[in-house]
């Protein structure tokens, strides 16, 4: 593999793993002459596809330049090329899955638009801008207040470290099972960013609200039998069907009673 600094012939791998969910190879490589390093990828090339182009042209669908357009929405986001590797992957698993030997560009569009809003909102909203073509600043508007409304939390956390946990640090403060936890996360009930290859998770969104003195307190189920004269049975199924509030603190369920119930 030749050295993209100084054109040798001579290096040798340094690290190899897995990506592009098991479709590609990415191997770390040094160069044995002037001890640069640089990464390869190896794939199988199983897809023949042309795009349609807006302007009804066609041109082959090129892996490299959907990347790169990814790469550029994510550009300073807590994203890694990892993840960005599994979305090219996750596309070109749907065009496969569709098999045309053409698709139209706005159906990729799309597919990359829904992978990118589960991942980044702001990455979303970038690339958002540039393949639906925003005009102006109301366009952007339109598409922020879209996003905000289907958004699980009504803020964006603050970048106070101390609220951030890793998630095995999360698991042995809270006692939530770690399988728990990143359910919670591809849910979006917990918010996560990746910091350093490491995956943080908002500590407030685990621990309950503060109690209210004027309206309600959080307390465990037994506790709440005697506030609200239910069954523990009662409780559970209430809280299963939303009608009590509740959160899992510590392996503990609590849930929120009304002080006046």
């Amino acid at each position: 593999m030749q050295c993209p600094y100084c054109k040798s012939n001579e290096s040798k791998v340094v690290d190899k793993r897995t990506t592009d969910k098991g479709n590609a190879t990415r191997r770390r490589r040094q160069c044995l002459e002037c001890s640069k390093r640089f990464t390869t990828y190896e794939r199988s090339e199983t897809l023949d596809l042309s795009v349609i182009k807006k302007n009804g042209q066609r041109e082959s669908f090129d892996r490299h330049k959907l990347r790169i357009s990814l790469s550029k929405a994510c550009e300073k986001r807590p994203i890694d090329q990892d993840s960005i590797d599994n979305i090219v992957g996750e596309v070109l698993q749907r065009l496969l899955a569709l098999r045309r030997n053409e698709v139209e560009s706005h159906v990729i569009g799309e597919v990359v638009m829904e992978l990118l809003k589960g991942l980044d909102d702001v990455a979303y909203i970038r690339f958002a801008s540039v393949y639906r073509e925003f005009k102006d600043i109301h366009d952007f508007q339109k598409e922020v207040l879209q996003i905000s409304e289907t958004s699980q939390f009504d803020a964006r956390p603050s970048k106070d470290t101390s609220a951030w946990l890793s998630v095995k640090e999360a698991v042995a403060i809270f006692g939530l099972p770690e399988r728990t936890l990143r359910r919670y996360i591809s849910q979006r009930k917990v918010r996560s960013r990746l910091e350093n290859r490491v995956r943080l998770v908002y500590a407030n969104d685990i621990r309950p609200p503060k109690n209210d003195e004027k309206q309600g307190v959080w307390v465990d189920v037994k506790a709440a039998m005697s506030f609200v004269g239910m069954s523990e049975r009662t409780i559970r199924r209430h809280v299963a069907q939303g009608k009590i509030k509740s959160s899992l603190v510590n392996g503990k369920r609590l849930v929120y009673v009304n002080r006046q119930s």
